[in-house]
């Protein structure tokens, strides 16, 4: 049997044992970076990017609230912790605030240790009482309100302003204005491309389009209110101006 002949029964035989046992063979099609190119990369076509964008003033602000209360022990921290909450949240409504508009964050109820070391370092742990806390947040649709209710709140008994939020009403359609904008820039900018070139824009290919760019929310850190006067100002709240915008991808077909 000839050397020639003895190579191509064994390159059968493997070829044999790769189809009926699954073993990878190498395929020159498989490594093809697309089999079935899209539309736009099978015809001449141009693509080009349309940015909108608008200054907004926020009209709703949602302000977080907290009540705590620390006593030597657990039922009493509880119990005033939560008659605390229960009159700023009578507060609240009693400014106009809806109840939908009112939502708990979070109720905990946690030991308080107080800690001593000693000339060799030891530190010892010794329990003073119970901390008892209750957060809310507040959405307030009327922004001119916003300072005033801060303050009644924190003398009805909120001792923390934990954060502040700043929204508006109508998002969807300020979004739908700026996308429509987008879409325009975007045309603009391939006529503008192709005028020059004696060619025509054609049907559209595809449109790609980005989320929305997430608006940044003014957040406060953790204050802890003190003493009735200084609390009897409004408390200052400015929403100041907040950037909206929208970016689309669309691909042209190009005419003669």
């Amino acid at each position: 049997m000839s050397a020639s002949f003895r190579f191509l029964l064994l390159a059968r035989f493997f070829f044999l044992a790769a189809f009926l046992f699954g073993i990878s063979l190498p395929i020159a099609y498989a490594q093809q970076p697309q089999l079935f190119p899209t539309l736009k990369d099978a015809v001449p076509s141009i693509t080009t990017t349309g940015i909108a964008s608008a200054d907004v003033t926020p009209d709703i602000v949602t302000i977080s609230i907290g009540v705590d209360t620390e006593r030597p022990n657990a039922a009493d921290a509880t119990r005033d912790n939560a008659r605390a909450a229960q009159a700023v949240v009578g507060e609240i409504k009693a400014q106009g605030i809806d109840g939908r508009d009112i939502k708990t964050l979070s109720i905990t109820l946690s030991p308080v240790y107080d800690e001593d070391s000693d000339s060799n370092g030891h530190v010892k742990r010794t329990l003073r009482g119970y901390l008892a806390q209750n957060s809310l947040s507040v959405r307030i649709r009327d922004l001119a309100k916003a300072g005033a209710l801060a303050r009644q709140v924190m003398d009805q008994g909120a001792n923390s302003l934990e954060g502040i939020e700043f929204d508006y009403s109508q998002k969807d359609a300020k979004y739908d204005a700026l996308r429509g904008d987008a879409m325009h820039d975007a045309l603009r900018k391939a006529t503008s491309y192709v005028n020059g070139l004696g060619i025509k824009l054609g049907r559209v290919l595809e449109i790609a389009t980005e989320p929305p760019a997430p608006v940044p929310n003014a957040m406060s850190s953790r204050m802890v209110g003190g003493s009735r006067e200084a609390s009897a100002a409004a408390i200052p709240v400015e929403p100041g101006v907040q950037t909206l915008r929208a970016e689309v991808q669309v691909t042209w077909k190009l005419l003669q």
